[in-house]
C-alpha cells in the first residue's frame, strides 16, 4: 500500500470534524479508541508548518493503540494564547480525559502555553525537537530563540509567505529534504507526506504559521517551574544530539523548568528524528505512557 492509499484510508477512518467554539470554527480529527493500551488521549501539535495531517503516517505505530486529536492550527486564532484557549476548549467540549499534549518544535512550545494556562485539563506532556520559553538562559540561548521569533525576521518570512508563487513552494521544500535527510528513503517519504498536504500549506495559511512563531515573543522569559509543578513525573523530553535547531543551552532550560522529566537523548535524525525514527519515537512515547497509565 503506497502512502497516499494509506492516507485515504486513514481519512475516511478518522474524518475531519468542525466544530463552533467561542473564538471561531475549529477543524480537527477525533479517533476514540474502543480498545486502547492504556485510557489516554493524545493530542497532536505539529511544528512549524501546522500541517496536523503530517503524523498520519505514524497511526500504526502510534495513535493505533491510544484515542488522539489531531489538527491543523485554525487561521481564526491569531495569538498563541487564543490557540491555547480555543484547544483546552475543544477538549472540555469533547469530554476527553487523561489528556497528554504531544508537541513537535514549535508543537512543543505551544504544549507548555496551553500546560501553563489550563492544568486542569492536561495530565502531561511529551515534547520532542523543542525548547523553553523560561528566562532563564545564557547570551547564546537568547541569540538562538531571538534569531527564530525577531520582529525583522518574522516580517521577512511573511512577506515571501505573501509573494512566493505556491508553485515554487514546493519544489523549494523538496530541495530542502536533500539536505535535511540522512538518507534517500525517509526524503522520499517527507516528499510523500508534503504532497499530500499542500491542500493546507497555502500562502495564507504559511503567513498565519509565522504569525504565531513570532507572536511567541509575547510569552518568552515568563515560563517558570512553579507553572509546571503540577506536572512532576508526567513530562516525557525527547532530543536528538544532532539536532542543531535550539542550542544546548535552550535544550538545558526546557529539562530544568520541568519537573523531574523523563529526557531521552539517544534518537538520531536530528530536528525531524519523530519522522526519521518514527518506530523507535513511538516505542519511547508508548513505554513512559504504559509505566504512568497502568
Amino acid at each position: 500500500m503506497t502512502l497516499k492509499e494509506k492516507f485515504m484510508e486513514y481519512d475516511k477512518k478518522i474524518p475531519v470534524q468542525t466544530i463552533e467554539l467561542s473564538g471561531g470554527r475549529f477543524a480537527y480529527r477525533y479517533y476514540k479508541n474502543p480498545s486502547p493500551v492504556v485510557d489516554v488521549t493524545i493530542v497532536v501539535l505539529v511544528g512549524g508548518t501546522g500541517a496536523g495531517d503530517g503524523f498520519f503516517y505514524m497511526y500504526d505505530q502510534l495513535f493505533n493503540n491510544y484515542s488522539f486529536i489531531s489538527f491543523n492550527y485554525p487561521k481564526d486564532f491569531k495569538t498563541n494564547n487564543d490557540l491555547a484557549d480555543a484547544i483546552a476548549e475543544l477538549i472540555q467540549k469533547l469530554q476527553v480525559q487523561n489528556v497528554y499534549l504531544l508537541g513537535q518544535s514549535y508543537g512543543g512550545l505551544l504544549a507548555q502555553i496551553i500546560a501553563k494556562r489550563h492544568p486542569e485539563k492536561i495530565k502531561g506532556m511529551i515534547l520532542s525537537g523543542t525548547a523553553s520559553l523560561s528566562g532563564n538562559i545564557n547570551f547564546e540561548g537568547m541569540c538562538n530563540i531571538v534569531d527564530m521569533i525577531h520582529p525583522k525576521k518574522i516580517a521577512k518570512n511573511i512577506k515571501m509567505d505573501k509573494r512566493l508563487p505556491m508553485f515554487l513552494l514546493f519544489p523549494l521544500l523538496k530541495m530542502m529534504c536533500k539536505k535535511k535527510f540522512p538518507d534517500k528513503n525517509s526524503g522520499e517519504v517527507f516528499e510523500e507526506i508534503l504532497d499530500i498536504c499542500k491542500p493546507t500549506l497555502t500562502g495564507d495559511y504559511l503567513v498565519h504559521m509565522d504569525t504565531l512563531l513570532g507572536d511567541l515573543g509575547t510569552e518568552f522569559g515568563k515560563h517558570t517551574p512553579k507553572d509546571f509543578e503540577k506536572y512532576k513525573d508526567e513530562v516525557l523530553i525527547i532530543f536528538s544530539k544532532t539536532d542543531q535547531s535550539f542550542c544546548e543551552n535552550l535544550k538545558e532550560a526546557l529539562v530544568q523548568i520541568m519537573p523531574n522529566p523523563k529526557v531521552v537523548e539517544d534518537l538520531p535524525g536530528g530536528h525531524l528524528a519523530a519522522m526519521i525514527s518514527f518506530e523507535e519515537y513511538s516505542r519511547v512515547v508508548s513505554q513512559f505512557l504504559l509505566e504512568r497509565n497502568t
